[in-house]
Order: C-alpha cells, then sequence, then structure tokens
C-alpha cells in the first residue's frame, strides 16, 4: 500500500476575510496615530500633558481595558454584529475628529480670547474610536483563533503580518492626504475611508466562523466566559499579588513603546516643526515586516522569560540611542542628507531608536502570552490569558499623560523662558524605566515565582 502526502488544509475564507478586516482598521488607526497628539496640540491648542492624556490614557486605555468586557458581549451576540457596530462607532469617531475645527465653532462660538475649546468633541470621538476599536480586536482574533483549526500559531503569525501590513498601509495613505490637504484631513478622509471599507466587507462578505478549532492557542486553553465571569475575573487575576507584580513591570516594559505615539512625536516637532511623523513612525511596521520570521525563529528554543528581557534590553538601548545627538553634535536640529533625503540629526537616530524598538517588540511581544500562561495557575491558564493586555492599559493610562509632562519640563518650558533645553535628562528618565523593567522581570522569575520549571 502506498503512503498518501499528506496535505495540509486551507484556512477557511472567513479567516481571510477577518484578516482583510483588520487590516483596513488598522490601516485606518495607524493612518492618525502617528498625528494624533500633535494633532491636538498645534492644530487645537491642547496642552502636551492634555494632548497625551487624551490619546494614552483615554484612547489606548479603552482599546487595551474594554476587551476584557467587550470581547465577552462579543461572544454573546455574535462576531458579524458586533464587527458592524465597533466600525460604525469607528467611523463615526474619525468623522467627528477631522470635522471639529469646521463644525464646533459654529455650534458654541468663540470664547472671550477667541479661542475655542475643542475638548467636548474630541473626548466624543476619541471614546467612539476606543470603544469600536476595543470591540474589533477580540472579534478578528476569535475569528482567528475559530478558524485556525490545529494551526493557531500559524494563524496568528500571519493575522499579526496583517497588523503590520494594514499600519504601512495607513502611514503611508496618510502622508500624501496631509502633506495636500493638511492634519485634519487624515482623520476625515483617511481614517475614515478604511473604516467605511472594513464596515461594508463586514456586511457583505464577512460570515459568521462556523469553524472551531482544537479549542487551544499554543498549548493554551481559552474557554468562553459570561459577562459576570470576565467582571468577577477582576478580582481573582489582581488578588494575586505575584501576578500583581508581573503587570507591573511588564507595563514598565509597554510605557517605552506606547511614547512612540505620544513623546516621540512631540520631541519631533520641536525638533523639525514639519516632521512627518507617519515616516519616522513607519521604520517599526517595515522592521516587523521584513524581520518577523527570522527573529521567532532565532528565539523559538529560549524560554519566553528569557525572551521577553532580551526584548526589554534591545528596547531600552533603542531609547538610549536619543540620548546621544545633543551629545555628540552641537546642533542636533540641523539637517543632513541621508540616502537623498534631508532629515535632522536627531531625526537620523531616532529612526534608529525607532527600528531598535521593533527588533525588541518582536522578541518580547509574542511571548508574553505565553510566559503569562506559563506561569498562570494550575486550571486559571484561560482566566489569566484574558488579561494579557493589562499591561498595556495601564502604561497607556500612566504612560501617556507622563510622556507629555515630561516634553513640557524639559523642552515646551524651557523654551518659553528662554533657558536650554534638556533632552538629555528626558530620555534617561525614560531608560531608566526600562532598565526598572528588565530588574522586575528578573526579580519575578528568579526570587518570585519558585517554580522553574513553569517557565
Amino acid at each position: 500500500m502506498i503512503d498518501q502526502p499528506t496535505v495540509k488544509p486551507k484556512f477557511p475564507a472567513t479567516f481571510w476575510t477577518a484578516n482583510t478586516i483588520e487590516l483596513f482598521e488598522r490601516a485606518a488607526y495607524y493612518s492618525m496615530a502617528s498625528f494624533m497628539v500633535i494633532y491636538l496640540k498645534e492644530s487645537l491648542g491642547m496642552s502636551p500633558s492634555f494632548a497625551t492624556f487624551l490619546n494614552g490614557s483615554l484612547l489606548w486605555g479603552i482599546i487595551y481595558f474594554m476587551p476584557i468586557v467587550s470581547g465577552t458581549l462579543a461572544d454573546k451576540f455574535g462576531f458579524k454584529r458586533s464587527l458592524s457596530v465597533s466600525f460604525v462607532l469607528i467611523s463615526l469617531g474619525y468623522v467627528i475628529m477631522g470635522n471639529v475645527q469646521r463644525v464646533w465653532p459654529g455650534l458654541v462660538g468663540k470664547g472671550p480670547a477667541g479661542a475655542v475649546d475643542f475638548t467636548v468633541p474630541v473626548v466624543l470621538g476619541i471614546v467612539l474610536i476606543g470603544l469600536g476599536g476595543s470591540i474589533v480586536k477580540p472579534c478578528i482574533a476569535g475569528t482567528v483563533q475559530k478558524t485556525a483549526g490545529t494551526r493557531a500559531t500559524l494563524a496568528f503569525g500571519i493575522f499579526y503580518m496583517v497588523v503590520n501590513i494594514g499600519s504601512i498601509t495607513g502611514r503611508s495613505v496618510s502622508y500624501f492626504i496631509r502633506t495636500s490637504l493638511g492634519i485634519p484631513a487624515i482623520f476625515a478622509y483617511a481614517a475614515t475611508a478604511f473604516a467605511l471599507i472594513g464596515l461594508l466587507i463586514t456586511l457583505f462578505i464577512y460570515k459568521e466562523p462556523q469553524y472551531v478549532s482544537d479549542g487551544v492557542k499554543d498549548g493554551q486553553k481559552v474557554p468562553k466566559r459570561t459577562l459576570g465571569q470576565a467582571l468577577g475575573g477582576i478580582f481573582v487575576v489582581l488578588g494575586n499579588l505575584k501576578f500583581v507584580f508581573l503587570i507591573l513591570v511588564l507595563s514598565m516594559f509597554w510605557f517605552l513603546y506606547i511614547q512612540l505615539y505620544n513623546l516621540m512625536p512631540l520631541f519631533m516637532r520641536y525638533v523639525d516643526p514639519d516632521a512627518p511623523m507617519e515616516l519616522y513612525t513607519l521604520a517599526n511596521p517595515v522592521m516587523i515586516v521584513c524581520f518577523q520570521l527570522l527573529i521567532t525563529r532565532l528565539v523559538k528554543r529560549w524560554l519566553p522569560v528569557k525572551t521577553i528581557m532580551l526584548g526589554a534590553i534591545v528596547v531600552t538601548l533603542g531609547m538610549l540611542v536619543n540620548v546621544l545627538p545633543p551629545l555628540l553634535f552641537a546642533d542636533a536640529t540641523r539637517k543632513v542628507g541621508v540616502l537623498g533625503l534631508s532629515l535632522p540629526i536627531a531625526g537620523i537616530f531616532m529612526v534608529v531608536s525607532i527600528a531598535s524598538m521593533a527588533v525588541g517588540e518582536m522578541m518580547a511581544s509574542p511571548r508574553v502570552y505565553e510566559y503569562i500562561g506559563a506561569i498562570a495557575p494550575k486550571g486559571q491558564e484561560g482566566l489569566y490569558l484574558g488579561y494579557q493586555s493589562l499591561p498595556i492599559a495601564l502604561a497607556s493610562i500612566v504612560g501617556g499623560p507622563i510622556g507629555g509632562r515630561m516634553f513640557e519640563r524639559y523642552i515646551a518650558t524651557p523654551l518659553k523662558q528662554g533657558r536650554p533645553v534638556d533632552t538629555v535628562t528626558m530620555w534617561l528618565i525614560i531608560v531608566g524605566i526600562g532598565i526598572g523593567s528588565i530588574v522586575g522581570l528578573w526579580v519575578y522569575d528568579r526570587v518570585v515565582i519558585k517554580d522553574r520549571k513553569k517557565a
């Protein structure tokens, strides 16, 4: 009898539809992400600390904390219905954000000094975008898992790649629209158009996944939960002081990453008032698309905690790069020619910094899920895995406004008072937090966790 070659089953159409939806949702988000705080500060007249509070604490906080609840609701009402609602919310949010300067002054009038307070429509727009985004995440991830069969690792690898392709697409389109029509057009046209395409695909092509996998992602079972269980699980997880310590340590790691969309845009607009931030931050997804598979192969045999620690070291070193320009050059804002482009010296180092952070992210981010599942109490793996986004949520809520406050203290205020700026101290504080995350991870793995076999 001749053995027939084993043919691996193809991913169903719903899997690819879900990834296409994710591509357009991420394109919508990343088309405006690099300019959100710049838009709030430069166009709408908000302070750096308030702008980063709205972007970090409110927007990112909602996106990364609410899936604890929205994921449970999506399981209850169905992914297709939930996705449809989410894209309606997101589209409305982007429309509001892109038109506040045109519509809001006519509704409320101008203040005594001629200024207009845009807080109300901006908060409304951000809440809509955040709530919609928090629904998309568990729906698409859930669809990927349900349609993955026994190839969950490959399926989520494709999903992660699609996220970054969407990021590249959004940033690229954003550059051409912004340079032609201005910053508000990023929200009104680019982000809104991408979101509406996602809505149309959801309504007319996406089908509720009928395929059920083996219920396992990378060896960890993730069962469904009721809304009451989801809310009650918060107290169970936070009652584990060891896990709370790990959340805090991982939050310090993510604190560095979220400055990519809070402190770094403000800093680059100080260095270069016309800095194309979407092109600077493009270094992040380009690195991931080009090198994720290679890095995954290099570190796949390492223990998860070792990989996460190395990722934290690389990200911290990436931040340290920004200390060098003022120490090595008399004028770090001076532009020089690089590959046919005219970039400020500090901007060149910023690109290196962002690229380095991408390498660290590729090492650490995929292994966090695995590590949390490994150190969770027996029988509670699924519960703990449901809270893997808590460190990012906490880092965003705290780190966003801190980034803005540091910009005010070390750059904006000295400029107003005619004093020299102190970017070295500013970046060293960020580096110090990165070092804290590295030390914390070592302490957690070597001291807090007694059973080394779990890692």
